[in-house]
């Protein structure tokens, strides 16, 4: 099957696969140098070896495949059809038209648990993504998929030394947690959802309203309440990522807390759930 002159669904695919490679690859790049998470990568003592460069290649591939024939070449198809039926012809200002509306539900699920600004934003950048390899599967001459790989690769390579470049010359600067006193921690943090924890200088610490979170066998998360008195301390370290928070309460079997954030807004945090794929619990000091 073809959509225009030389253009078969299963080329189209193919070049859409690459681009959506080529554009988590240099997502990962920007991602390392942005390095504004607040607490460090899970992954980061994530190693390759030799069986899992493979498998990690597989499963792209068959993630690239699924995004590309359930996403990306149902908004060229459509981009085609509504530019013959509106204008006479295939336009390619349809493409990030047609590629806006379809996301637009997603955006506004996301709105309801994000925010608008947020939602907006994810809005706008995954309209970006899917609009570039729907504008490349449109190109028509023979070479694309060789032009793709030569010059997106290119474009990884360059950002990729940029980047690296700007943390090296300390122009782009890493992110650090804030190194905290004992001091600092004394007082009352919040969950956000009803639960708190307050740090007295004397080593008491109090909780109500805490979530507890533990896994079964299936590596199902099990959500529960918990709160107490008992006792704290704090662990300092030079190294800013290695500070930690030992509460020590009953009813709340809780693992060290972690520092995160900024100085502006510093939170105690502890990771939750399928070590697989860690969701985060935080907490952050109320005004």
């Amino acid at each position: 099957m073809t959509v225009g002159q030389e253009r078969s669904y299963g080329d189209m695919a193919l070049v859409s696969m690459l681009v959506l490679f080529l554009e988590a690859v240099l997502a990962l790049v920007v991602e390392v140098v942005r390095a504004e998470t607040p607490v460090p990568n899970p992954w980061s003592g994530f190693t390759l070896g030799p069986l899992t460069l493979p498998f990690l290649l597989v499963v792209g591939a068959v993630v690239g495949a699924a995004v590309s024939w359930l996403l990306v070449l149902p908004t060229v198809w459509l981009s085609d059809v509504l530019g013959r039926r509106f204008g006479g012809r295939a336009a390619w200002w349809w493409v990030p038209l047609v590629a806006a509306a379809g996301l637009a539900p997603v955006g506004g699920y996301a709105a309801m648990g994000a925010g608008p600004l947020t939602a907006l934003r994810w809005w706008l950048v995954g309209t970006a993504l899917l609009t570039v390899p729907a504008l490349l599967c449109r190109v028509r001459r023979r070479g694309v998929f060789g032009s793709v790989a030569l010059w997106g690769t290119l474009a990884v390579l360059s950002a990729a030394t940029v980047g690296g470049a700007a943390l090296h010359t300390g122009l782009v600067e890493r992110y650090r947690p804030p190194v905290l006193t004992r001091d600092a921690l004394v007082g009352t943090w919040t969950d956000g959802g009803g639960g708190s924890v307050t740090f007295a200088a004397d080593g008491a610490v109090s909780v109500s309203g805490g979530t507890t979170h533990s896994l079964d066998a299936d590596f199902a998360v099990s959500v529960g309440e918990c709160a107490g008195a008992g006792t704290w301390t704090f662990e300092a370290a030079r190294d800013a990522w290695a500070q930690k928070v030992h509460t020590a309460v009953e009813a709340c079997a809780w693992d060290p807390w972690y520092i995160g954030g900024t100085r502006a807004r510093v939170v105690l945090y502890r990771y939750v759930g399928d070590p697989d794929s860690p969701d985060v619990y935080e907490l952050a000091k109320a005004p």
